[in-house]
């Protein structure tokens, strides 16, 4: 059970991230200055920097709290993993993508106001970007390992099939968050989910 001390500095930590958030979304990434996120949170530039030395550390937090949402572990190597994810692929059946894609989908408006943050931090901040695709690279993995378990597709392609399939996943995500637009959810899902099994599942 953690202590006081850590309970009360985990709270500083989640008040800042949330200021954070509301700021970048509310004023762009670069736009927002630390003062204006510390006088937010009720703290001051010093304790902002004694959590987060560099607005990377930061991000990194905005990264760990998508990997809690999305139940992405540490991964066997380095990094995450999501074994729902691997275990889906592996089985290939349509039914069971679908499923998956729907469980993301309830989801997005939990997570995806910080991956937006990250991906305008990315265009300006090399570290950030190499974080970011750092974490694509390791959800693509994971449906490339699914494509590997079940010995399905020539092996040189499993990364361009899953490269696809997370381009795809994105790009759907943003039209109910970045974009303020609301496409027929189930449709969209379906297509997608066809889209997968067929990129990922489907040798017929």
């Amino acid at each position: 059970m953690p202590s006081l001390r850590e309970a009360q500095k985990q709270l500083t930590r989640d008040t800042i991230v949330e200021r954070a958030l509301e700021l970048f979304t509310e004023k762009g990434y670069a736009a927002t200055k630390i003062e204006e996120i510390a006088a937010a949170a009720g703290t001051t530039r010093v304790t902002f920097y004694a959590y987060y030395p560099t607005r990377a550390d930061l991000m990194k937090d905005f990264m760990a709290r998508v990997n809690a949402v999305l139940e992405r572990a540490d991964g066997p190597n380095s990094g995450s993993t999501a074994v729902e994810l691997v275990e889906v692929v592996r089985a290939g059946e349509l039914s069971g993508v679908l499923a998956w894609l729907e469980s993301r989908a309830a989801l997005w408006p939990a997570f995806r106001p910080y991956l937006d943050v990250l991906d305008e931090a990315a265009v300006l901040d090399p570290e950030v970007r190499t974080m970011v695709e750092g974490w694509h690279e390791e959800v693509i993995s994971d449906m490339v390992r699914g494509m590997k378990l079940a010995g399905r597709f020539p092996e040189e392609t499993h990364h361009i099939r899953g490269t696809l399939a997370f381009t795809q996943l994105d790009y759907v995500a943003t039209l109910w968050t970045r974009r303020k637009l609301e496409p027929n959810r189930e449709h969209a899902l379906e297509v997608l989910a066809d889209s997968w099994y067929h990129l990922l599942c489907d040798e017929g």
